[in-house]
């Protein structure tokens, strides 16, 4: 079976973007040209690829299992023309997605330090939303706590802080060199997103103690967690890297929390060729060393 480089843009332009019109679009080409690709493929396989929904396409079994291969191809084309053309890689395209935007930024300007027309999409996400990104291939870099090895993945150890109670400056408990849940119990909380990485190790250093907290807000942002604080809405939590010093709070170590939590740069094996992957990669190992000392 023949398949075309046409026919894979079209098919991999069409899942990204969720219908023919917006994939010709992206691809810069008509709609009934995507249609006629989709046929050809559909024929090929003799089974339908997509299925109509509500303003759009969602891909069938079929075409599910077409795109864990499909998806790999964007890295194929780029690979042989960064081999055909070695002076591309000196102006590189990488997308990243972050969990701890603050942490890595000392990463992000040593990186244009080495590479100034290069270009740096960012995304900020809760840790699941970018580990989730960097599978699906929508970005290339993850930056966030990868707590444990995975099949297919390379990670690098890039920066270690902990868990802490972010409280008012004047608070009770702000002078403390360490605060147990114990002790947060007593006042009313403020927690993060369920599926936030931080919120994660707050959940576990309550339940490890068998301890109930009182929480009766809940917050998108670090930083409007921290803005709540300062309010008086209650205590918040965040790893004491990813918000600011502010004289208005402190931060206070949770005691029950005291395992390191190491920020990883994070890229999919495969990819790791890649000439942006490649470079990002060199500069965040130059970099480590006075990250993993800060």
């Amino acid at each position: 079976m023949d398949l075309s480089m046409s026919e894979i843009k079209a098919f991999n332009a069409t899942v990204k973007c969720g219908n023919y019109t917006r994939a010709a679009a992206d691809l810069g080409v008509s709609q009934p040209a995507i249609t006629v690709q989709i046929r050809k493929l559909e024929a090929r396989f003799d089974s339908a690829l997509f299925e109509r929904i509500n303003n759009g396409v969602r891909l069938t079994a079929t075409g599910q299992a077409l795109y864990k291969i499909t998806r790999q191809y964007p890295d194929l084309e780029l690979s042989i023309k960064a081999l055909a053309r070695p002076g591309a890689a000196s102006q590189p395209v990488v997308r990243v997605a972050t969990a701890s935007p603050l942490i890595f930024m000392p990463l992000f300007a040593a990186f244009y330090q080495h590479y100034p027309d290069a270009t740096l999409n960012i995304t900020s996400g809760t840790t699941n939303e970018c580990r989730e990104m960097l599978h699906e291939r929508e970005v290339d870099i993850g930056l966030y706590p990868a707590a444990k090895e995975e099949k297919g993945i390379s990670r690098l150890s890039y920066h270690s802080h902990c868990l802490t109670a972010v409280v008012p400056h004047n608070h009770e408990l702000a002078n403390l060199p360490t605060v147990s849940v114990q002790q947060l119990a007593d006042y009313p909380l403020i927690y993060s997103r369920s599926n936030a990485y931080t919120q994660y190790l707050v959940d576990k250093a309550f339940t490890g103690c068998d301890v109930e907290p009182k929480h009766h807000i809940h917050m998108d942002s670090r930083y409007d967690t921290c803005e709540a604080v300062v309010y008086g809405l209650g205590i918040g939590f965040a790893l004491e890297n990813d918000v600011r010093p502010d004289p208005r709070y402190r931060m206070v170590r949770v005691a029950e929390s005291d395992e390191e939590v190491v920020e990883h740069v994070v890229w999919l094996k495969s990819r790791s060729a890649m000439p942006g992957i490649r470079n990002f990669v060199d500069v965040a190992i130059q970099t480590r060393s006075s990250a993993l000392s800060g």
